[in-house]
Order: C-alpha cells, then sequence, then structure tokens
C-alpha cells in the first residue's frame, strides 16, 4: 500500500503541474473528486474495472460513459486513459488525496490537527487560528481534536513538524531530568 501512496502522488504531482500550466485545475480538482466518491460508492464498479479480464478498451469505453455523464474536463480524462493505458488505474483512489493537498498549498492553505485535553471555547480557538496564521504564513485549515490523556495544553501537529506543549509531555520531561539529576 505504501507503494501505491508514493506512486500516486508522483502521478498526482504531474497531472497538478499539468493542470496548472494549462488553466484548468478548478475542474481537474472537481472532477478527481468526483471520481473519488464514484470510486468509493461503487465497489462492483471498481472491481470490474480492476479486473485483468477486462480488455482495455471496454474499460475505456466504461470510463469514456463515465465521463461524459460527469461532463469530465479533458485534461482528467487524458490523465485517467494514462493510468489505463500504464495499468495504474489502482492507484486512482490516492490520486485525490494527494492532488488536494497540492491544492491546498497552492491555494495558501495548511492542514492543522490541534488536540487539547477538552474542547476550548471558539475565542480560544480563533485565538490559535490567528496564531498558527502568523506562525505560517497561510491560513491554516484546523481539525480539532480531544484527548483526556494529554491532561492540559495543546498539541499542534503540522505537516512537517509537531509541537507538543501538553501537561502531559512537560511532566515526562520533568521525570527524565529528575532521573538524570539522580
Amino acid at each position: 500500500m505504501k507503494r501505491i501512496g508514493a506512486v500516486a502522488t508522483r502521478y498526482a504531482r504531474a497531472l497538478f503541474l499539468v493542470a496548472a500550466k494549462e488553466s484548468c485545475l478548478p475542474q481537474v480538482r472537481a472532477d478527481l473528486q468526483s471520481l473519488s466518491e464514484i470510486w468509493q460508492e461503487n465497489k462492483e464498479l471498481t472491481l470490474l474495472l480492476l479486473n485483468p479480464r477486462l480488455s482495455k478498451s471496454k474499460g475505456r469505453a466504461m470510463l469514456v460513459a463515465l465521463f461524459d455523464r460527469m461532463k469530465a474536463h479533458e485534461m482528467t480524462r487524458n490523465y485517467v486513459h494514462l493510468l489505463v493505458d500504464k495499468d495504474r488505474l489502482d492507484i486512482l483512489p490516492a490520486v485525490f488525496p494527494s492532488f488536494e493537498k497540492l491544492w491546498r498549498e497552492h491555494q495558501g492553505e495548511i492542514e492543522v490537527t490541534v488536540t487539547t485535553a477538552i474542547g476550548i471555547p471558539e475565542s480560544l480557538q480563533s485565538e490559535i487560528r490567528d496564531h498558527l496564521a502568523r506562525k505560517s504564513g497561510k491560513k491554516p485549515l484546523i481539525r480539532w481534536e480531544n484527548d483526556t490523556t494529554i491532561l492540559g495544553g495543546l498539541i499542534v501537529q503540522w505537516p512537517d513538524r509537531v509541537f507538543d506543549g501538553s501537561l502531559a509531555r512537560k511532566l515526562v520531561n520533568l521525570k527524565d531530568r529528575l532521573a538524570e539529576a539522580v
């Protein structure tokens, strides 16, 4: 599965760059989102399209009919046909999340998870959101989580780093320092 993720990321990046160059990012993004939803909701279709006994021409015909119903952009159509040609249609479900991550970066947004021990009021959430925006220079899209095991404080998970200001972490650090002092 890890290999599929890496391949999907490369294919998503290539599509993103070409779609950006051709100024059709929003259309391709919408198409990928629709395809992802169709893929998730129609397991029979997925199994049929991935069946090695299904000829590429029949698979292509099914996809063309699907694209026509979706009114898919030509870029998306060509991309999925490329996946069929390269026997990579299996990565299609993993392409949208990778493409979406690139889209968010392009839009100046960053996905962040903030974990607190208890729910916090909207005013404090707003203050944290503003602070994260200043620190990152991007618009933070925050997923709020509660975890009573952190006891207090908060943990902020960025795409490339973690700030752990939890009371549980501070107690572990204090314990380690006391153990070193003995």
